[in-house]
């Protein structure tokens, strides 16, 4: 089913969204799709009696910097704006449920929103007091759970970080690194990947637990493979968003010294500002 689902919403991140609903873990999910795979996706829903509503705007995506070509920043654009565009589609196996959450987010309701999506109230809450401050970035709320979360050595179920390599049991953006709410929607996910491939299902695990380098401008940076002793990290991995001098530093030390969850030193050089996190 995996591999089917791949075909018609082309990354793992969609596919598994689907799959959830097939699975009755969530009511109802919302992606973003091009005009060309639409129909495709619209035949698929049928086929599935599933329910699709597509949204009465376009949204235009702005690449992220520093995170490959991952965008957490839009802007919504009438349907006859002259660039092409991506359209939000909310996709449920009742249909008044996909109708209310079209409804809700153009109306801009983000708490209703977030309830229809299953998120936690907690993770609710979380997203709309950062909403402002995050906006005026780039949208990514890593940094604000890292700062409510205590301590730096995390369950890896709520790993959201190394979302942007595609890989991640969550949709929405965990309060902190130790919510319980988020530990068990992706303990429940994880579950049903495993029941329809227990090859991905282990490919994640083993990517989910790894250190995390994140930085809002020049880069995120899976550390795997890696030993964390008296401040001192080892790793023998790495999976980054790109490709620059940071990468090039890390891949030249492969160690260096934590000296907070915000502060590290490879070498000579000290970064601030950053994200310091572990998943086990």
């Amino acid at each position: 089913m995996i591999n089917t689902l791949k075909e018609i919403f082309h990354n793992t991140t969609r596919s598994l969204e689907v799959l959830y609903v097939l699975e009755n873990l969530k009511d109802v999910v919302r992606m973003d799709a091009n005009q060309l795979e639409i129909e495709k996706i619209k035949n698929f829903c049928h086929e599935q009696r599933l329910f699709l509503e597509i949204s009465d705007f376009k949204i235009i995506k702005e690449t992220d910097k520093g995170k490959g070509a991952f965008s957490n920043t839009a802007r919504k654009v009438p349907l006859n704006y002259p660039e092409e565009g991506l359209f939000h589609l909310y996709i449920s196996k009742n249909k008044n449920k996909a109708t209310f959450l079209k409804m809700m987010e153009t109306k801009g309701d983000d708490a209703a929103v977030g309830e229809m999506l299953g998120y936690p109230q907690c993770c609710i809450d979380f997203f709309l007091e950062n909403k402002e401050s995050q906006q005026r970035m780039q949208n990514d709320y890593i940094l604000p759970a890292l700062k409510n979360s205590e301590g730096m050595e995390f369950d890896f179920h709520a790993n959201y970080a190394v979302r942007y390599f595609d890989i991640t049991l969550l949709s929405h953006f965990p309060h902190n690194f130790s919510c319980k709410d988020s530990i068990n929607i992706a303990k429940k996910n994880l579950e049903c990947i495993k029941k329809h491939s227990k090859e991905l299902a282990e490919y994640f695990e083993s990517k989910l637990k790894c250190a995390v380098l994140y930085t809002e401008h020049d880069g995120i940076f899976a550390l795997e493979d890696y030993n964390l002793k008296n401040n001192s990290l080892e790793y023998k991995q790495i999976l980054g968003t790109v490709n620059n001098q940071l990468l090039g530093t890390l891949r030249k030390n492969n160690k260096m010294e934590v000296v907070s969850k915000n502060e590290i030193k490879i070498g000579e050089e000290v970064l601030e500002d950053i994200g310091f996190m572990t998943f086990i």
